[in-house]
């Protein structure tokens, strides 16, 4: 269990080593970090800094003390509020410790306040002024709620939703989708609240409105961050429901946009926008019935030699290949050859070539006709350069594990082949290195390819002599 202590004892500490033990601040402070690591205290919480922290009008609760002050103001100085917001924004930018402590001190309820009533009077009649206060109070909401999205309540979700009910460009509608991202990010809860508020109406607009790239851009981020899992406090999230039904709206739109836009960096964020949707069976046949698939084979063509494109598309490809019709469909397109050669390519990138060692995976899962359409191709050459490049790279060698044993299953005439270029000491070197981690995959491989090979067995039975009554 990790040890925590509030910042008031740390400071109390640091204060009696200055004023016990003659201390300078800058040894006060070393010697309560030490003396608290020591003790095995958690300190990430915790303003190590004690100028920063005194009462000297330059620490975070000094900001967010000014600022409540002059929120409640009749008259309001809007520069004021302006310097005070920028001012909280870098605090907060600088460590989560800043951030813990501006949350206790109410900043997040002061900020949403100032932003209801600016984004109020700006949706009346809009002014500089407030645009430049609603922006900057977003900014500042972003840099308080990163990495602590637990601040999130039903007010700020319906802030979220009116502002991208009510806007529909521009740089409010940027930083709002912005704070719905750092929102989503290792939180179910809130998650789940945003899109309850069905969030993915306004997304479907905004994509098939495709008026900025900026918008766009952070739009995809926001349906990325909807289908992740990673919130270690929720038994069960939804982000498998997320993904199905943010699918069915939003994957027409984003096929367009992607024939629309084939060149880095938008293109890669829309494949991986894209492979994040492709969850289900009918999702892969309606991205591949708007085009999906042509689409890539024309942005591989524009980008060979973009390895950050090729590891999106190679993600993409995997994806589609979840449905076995379109898995055919790019088969007889001729993927194939096109992959190898990528591989080829791009074979000194661990990461690019784990993933295209993924698709070669994926394409020839139970289908012997792709799998000779491969090794026709050259295939078996550049998976086993590849498998050579990285042998401590955990990825490259379960993927190419995967891919061997997927193109020999049911093509065991290709076999001789792969022994001929060293398979197989090339495999048992991998189960010397990762047999606790996918040692079964590499016996698999072994087995399909014939060679000499002890699988264990995974349950014995104790031989009790069972009585039948």
């Amino acid at each position: 269990m990790v040890r925590v202590i509030t910042q008031e004892t740390y400071d109390e500490v640091v204060q009696e080593n200055i004023d016990e033990f003659e201390m300078t601040p800058e040894e006060a402070i070393k010697e309560a970090v030490a003396q608290f690591e020591a003790q095995g205290i958690d300190l990430s919480n915790i303003i190590k800094d004690l100028a920063l922290n005194s009462g000297d009008g330059q620490g975070v609760s000094s900001i967010v003390s000014k600022l409540k002050e002059l929120c409640s103001r009749i008259e309001s100085d809007d520069e004021a509020i302006l310097k005070e917001l920028e001012a909280l924004k870098v605090e907060c930018n600088k460590d989560i410790a800043r951030r813990v402590k501006a949350g206790k001190d109410g900043a997040y309820n002061i900020l949403t306040g100032l932003l209801e009533s600016r984004f109020k009077s700006y949706v009346q009649k809009s002014n500089e002024k407030d645009e430049k206060i609603i922006i900057s109070s977003l900014n500042s909401l972003i840099a308080l709620m990163d990495v602590q999205p637990d601040l999130l309540d039903e007010k700020g979700a319906d802030l979220i939703k009116s502002i991208l009910d009510k806007i529909d460009d521009g740089p409010i509608l940027i930083s709002a989708l912005k704070w719905t991202s750092v929102c989503c990010v290792k939180h179910e809860m809130n998650r789940q609240r945003l899109f309850a508020k069905n969030i993915g109406d306004n997304l479907k607009l905004l994509l098939n409105a495709r008026k900025n790239i900026r918008v766009v851009s952070e739009a995809m981020s926001v349906i990325r961050k909807f289908t992740l899992d990673d919130d270690v406090r929720v038994e069960f999230g939804k982000a498998h429901e997320h993904a199905k039904e943010l699918g069915a709206k939003l994957l027409d739109p984003l096929t367009q946009f992607l024939k629309e836009h084939p060149v880095p960096p938008v293109v890669s964020e829309t494949m991986l926008t894209m492979a994040a949707l492709l969850v289900r069976h009918e999702l892969c046949a309606m991205a591949a019935d708007a085009g999906a698939d042509e689409a890539l084979f024309a942005i591989l063509a524009a980008n060979f030699d973009c390895v950050l494109v090729i590891v999106q598309a190679s993600k993409l490809i995997t994806a589609l290949a979840g449905n076995d019709e379109v898995k055919r469909q790019l088969m007889k397109a001729g993927i194939a050859p096109i992959l190898v050669t990528l591989l080829n390519r791009h074979s000194s990138n661990p990461t690019a070539a784990a993933l295209i060692l993924k698709c070669i995976s994926a394409l020839t899962l139970r289908e012997p006709s792709h799998s000779q359409q491969f090794f026709d191709s050259g295939a078996p050459e550049v998976m086993i350069e590849a498998i050579k490049n990285h042998p401590t790279d955990a990825s490259v060698q379960k993927n190419g594990c995967w891919a061997i044993r997927n193109m020999v299953a049911r093509c065991r005439d290709q076999n001789p082949k792969f022994h001929e270029l060293g398979v197989e000491s090339l495999l048992n070197e991998a189960y010397d290195r990762f047999s606790k981690d996918f040692g079964f995959d590499i016996k698999s491989a072994l087995r399909d390819l014939e060679c000499d090979v002890k699988l264990d067995e995974q349950w014995k039975g104790k031989g009790v002599q069972m009585e039948n009554n």
